[in-house]
Order: C-alpha cells, then sequence, then structure tokens
C-alpha cells in the first residue's frame, strides 16, 4: 500500500512538475524572436522611487517591488533581465527609440500615455497629498491648500494632478491658487518642507507610507487619494508580441502566490490588483 501510495505521490508530483515547465515554456516560447537571440530583456528604470525601486545608500544595486517583480518575470519567462537606470522623463523616449524593450518603474496608465504605448497594469496607486506635523494643524484639508507652496517632483502625474485639482476647486472658485513649486526629485520636495519652503507636497500612497517608516512618521496625510490610476508596465505599441509573453508570464506569478509574496514583503499590499490588465482591460 505505502509503495503504491509513493509510486502515486511521485507521479502526481512529476506531472505537476512538467505542466509547471510546459507553462513558463508558454511564456518563452512567446517571446519576439530578437528578444531570443539576444538572450536578455532590457528594462528601463528609473531607481529613485522607495519602495517601488532605489538604491541603499552606499550600493548600486537596485532593490525594491518593481524589481523583484521583474526579476521574477525574467525567471517565469527564463531570460536575463536587464536594467537601464535613466531619469524618468527619458523612459518613454528610451521605449520609442528601442534603448530599452519595455518600463517598470512606477509609472501610471493614462489614457494620454496609452495613446502612444501599451501598458501592463500590476499595482493601484495615485496621488496623496500631505504635509509635515509642523504644518498639520493649518493644513487638515485639500482646500487649506489654497495660497499655500506644494514642492512636487516635476516629471510626474502628482504635479499636473494637484495643478487640476487647484483649477478645478479652487480657482474656479475665486479662491487663490496652490502655489506648485516644481523640482527635481520627491526628496528635494521633501526637503523643501522640512526647510519651510513648502508646506505641502504630494507622493503615492505607497511612497508616502515608506517616507514615514524612513522618517519616523515626519509625513501627515491631506485628504483623499486623488485620480487614482494604476502602474503599468510598459511597452511600445509595435511589441505586442513582447506584451503577451510578459503577461502571460504576469498571470502566473499572480495564480501562485508570488505577486502578493513580493507585495507583502515591501507591506504594499493595499496596492494590490486582482488580476493583470492590459490597457486597463481584463483579458479574457
Amino acid at each position: 500500500m505505502f509503495k503504491k501510495l509513493s509510486v502515486f505521490t511521485m507521479l502526481c508530483l512529476l506531472s505537476l512538475s512538467l505542466a509547471a515547465t510546459a507553462f513558463a515554456s508558454k511564456s518563452h516560447d512567446m517571446l519576439p524572436e530578437n528578444i531570443k537571440t539576444k538572450g536578455e530583456i532590457i528594462i528601463g528604470i528609473n531607481g529613485i522611487f522607495p519602495p517601488m525601486e532605489f538604491k541603499t545608500p552606499g550600493s548600486d544595486d537596485l532593490i525594491g517591488f518593481d524589481v523583484e517583480l521583474a526579476n521574477a518575470l525574467g525567471k517565469e519567462l527564463n531570460i536575463k533581465i536587464v536594467f537601464d537606470d535613466q531619469k524618468f522623463d527619458q523612459l518613454i523616449n528610451s521605449i520609442n527609440t528601442n534603448r530599452v524593450d519595455m518600463v517598470i518603474s512606477g509609472m501610471s496608465d493614462t489614457a494620454i500615455r496609452r495613446e502612444s504605448l501599451d501598458f501592463i497594469d500590476y499595482f493601484n496607486s495615485g496621488t496623496q497629498c500631505f504635509t509635515t506635523k509642523n504644518f498639520a494643524k493649518k493644513i487638515t484639508t485639500l482646500n487649506a491648500l489654497s495660497g499655500q507652496t506644494l514642492a512636487v517632483s516635476a516629471a510626474t502625474d502628482y504635479l499636473t494632478t494637484m495643478q487640476k485639482w487647484s483649477a478645478d476647486n479652487l480657482e474656479a472658485k475665486g479662491k487663490p491658487a496652490i502655489n506648485i513649486m516644481a523640482v527635481d526629485s520627491a526628496a528635494t520636495a521633501r526637503m523643501q518642507m522640512v526647510q519651510g519652503r513648502a508646506q505641502a507636497s504630494a507622493l503615492s500612497p505607497e511612497a508616502l507610507g515608506w517616507a514615514n517608516v524612513q522618517q519616523k512618521g515626519a509625513f501627515i496625510p491631506v485628504g483623499p487619494v486623488l485620480a487614482p490610476d494604476p502602474y503599468g508596465i510598459c511597452f511600445s505599441k509595435t511589441n505586442s508580441q513582447l506584451r503577451d509573453a510578459v503577461y502571460t508570464a504576469l498571470k502566473v506569478l499572480f495564480d501562485n502566490g508570488t505577486y502578493k509574496q513580493i507585495l507583502d514583503k515591501w507591506n504594499i499590499g493595499t496596492g494590490a490588483l486582482a488580476q493583470p490588465l492590459v490597457n486597463g482591460q481584463a483579458v479574457n
């Protein structure tokens, strides 16, 4: 009896192993021939956005949720992943000029970007305004930002979101606008607040949570999350074959629990999607 059960168990394990190998082969086989030939996928990334992608002080190694997810995709696709760390505002151009094959860098899937690019959505985010403890009693709502200075990274959606909110909710009602101070990074924006040059800033909820971990609760959220948008893995519209191969691999990571494990490691499970989407739509 034991021998029969053991053989049966071994056969089941072998069957599962073969099925997993076949599925992994499926996503690899879907890759474009030029990707298979060079043996790697080059991913554009901007490594200054914790907890999604960043470097620890004194190290050139990229870490973060996006980095681990990309490496998990590489393992599932059976292909080497190479990161090209560059400025955020260069990433889309790098796709259009074929410097990189795709981008995974906390990039929002927006209607405007979707006109020229394809996205696989994998994480929910948005724009969260916040202030410091010094200004928290004065700035308790978004309306309290009227006439105040908000420092924000110039190359992000947070800037345009806050500009639109100010125009729609303050200027349209005859109230003083938010004074938007565009700076080169989120870290610089926070420094402007700490030094008293700005009273508020804006980040994604997950980045604000990470900043608060690092700076021991120094920042206070103000108002609801604005313009909720998913982050998407970004592709050229001429590269749908790579997009579909990556989607197939990502679906495996969703289904086998790897996606959730990486989310939980970085304490950002609130941004989880139930399934990956292509250009905001479920794939049947």
